[in-house]
């Protein structure tokens, strides 16, 4: 009689740090996810800080570089993970991805058996335009992000922004959309908040960084031309939030819009708005959008790369506005808010399409089929 033992695979993923982020939310994720399903699951990390540290799996194994460079560390993680002999490798943050690509066939001298996949989290050509040497940054991913086996892409968007701009690159992509956890975003919901959102006003809202892509300036001019029974709640904080709070004032709409800053749960303010409005340049694939569908609450959104004509449905979950046309978005607003949404349908059509578990499968397949 033939013993046939099961195969384990080690998983490894490597991330700079675990501040509060997409890409880093997601990363938590993943480990956590599999590590929960019995896999044997390391964490190599460049510097263990960050506002997610705490939500890790205490039974995923952490390697912790101590660096807080990417760059400088990289022979340390490169040394790491020939010593782990993983047979997955995952990446899941742009610079850490462009970092690692160059050393993977020099890796597989030592590690022919591993596969080496990364998570895309921007449209990478977009990105690049905005490094400091946005040469540099094109050349690597036209001539090394291909020696990933897999590029994992959240939206159709963006792999198309691979294959246009990376062939090499995009060829090895794949798309997976990004999950979310509707169950936890429901019970983190019903958290009481000190904002009192006005019944008898239609209550705008939008969660975001306050930087430029976001273009919270467009948002709020959209605002002045909206009918004085609607109002904004912004919710978070950057670099461009005293320059907005002085466009509303020189709008006239500082009495209109509230600047609520950073809030750690986002969600009793979703679910008690009566619509997300988005008006970003470019997106990866809005986490968000997701988040405010799984409340129930229908979307206003530019149509900007990054997944958004994937994420709404017409009239179903929302509507999309051609891209920075402020006054379409004025008028398209103005229809929503009288829509016949149906908020349940809504809530349903997004754990079947985007939930926690559907996705992560999706993930498994790929790691460990």
């Amino acid at each position: 009689m033939t013993n046939v033992m099961k195969e384990e695979k080690l998983f490894v993923g490597v991330i700079d740090r675990l501040v509060m982020g997409g890409a880093e939310r997601m990363m938590v994720n993943i480990l956590n996810y599999f590590v929960a399903d019995g896999k044997e699951v390391h964490l190599v990390i460049f510097s263990h800080r960050g506002a997610l540290t705490d939500l890790l799996d205490e039974r995923i194994v952490i390697h912790d570089l101590e660096m807080l460079s990417v760059a400088k560390g990289m022979p340390k993680c490169l040394k790491k993970l020939k010593s782990l002999k993983p047979d997955i490798v995952f990446s899941g943050t742009a610079h850490v991805n462009i970092a690692l690509a160059p050393f993977i066939p020099i890796m597989k001298m030592f590690l022919p058996q591993t596969r080496w996949i990364a998570r895309e989290t921007n449209l990478a050509s977009m990105k690049n335009k905005k490094q400091k040497y946005p040469k540099v940054f094109d050349f690597l991913y036209r001539n090394v992000y291909k020696n990933y086996s897999t590029i994992i892409a959240q939206s159709k968007d963006m792999q198309d922004d691979l294959l246009l701009h990376y062939p090499s690159a995009g060829k090895k992509s794949i798309v997976i959309n990004n999950p979310i956890d509707i169950d936890r975003v429901s019970e983190l919901s019903n958290e009481t908040i000190s904002y009192n959102f006005e019944d008898k006003k239609i209550n705008l809202i939008n969660v975001a960084i306050m930087r430029q892509a976001k273009r919270h300036n467009l948002l709020l001019e959209v605002l002045s031309k909206l009918p004085l029974n609607y109002n904004l709640v912004l919710v978070g904080s950057g670099d461009e939030e005293e320059h907005l709070k002085r466009l509303a004032q020189s709008l006239n709409i500082e009495e209109r819009v509230t600047f609520e800053g950073h809030r750690s749960n986002p969600y009793p303010y979703l679910k008690s708005a009566d619509l997300f409005i988005l008006t970003s340049e470019h997106e990866g694939f809005p986490n968000v959008l997701l988040e405010a569908n799984s409340l129930g609450l229908p979307l206003v959104a530019f149509a900007c790369p990054g997944g958004i004509t994937e994420i709404i449905e017409e009239g179903e979950n929302g509507f999309s506005v051609s891209n920075g046309d402020v006054d379409a978005m004025v008028k398209t607003i103005i229809k929503a808010s009288s829509y016949p949404f149906d908020k349940e349908k809504i809530i349903a059509r997004t754990r079947e399409r985007f939930a926690h578990n559907i996705i992560l499968e999706q993930y498994r397949e790929l790691f460990f089929s």
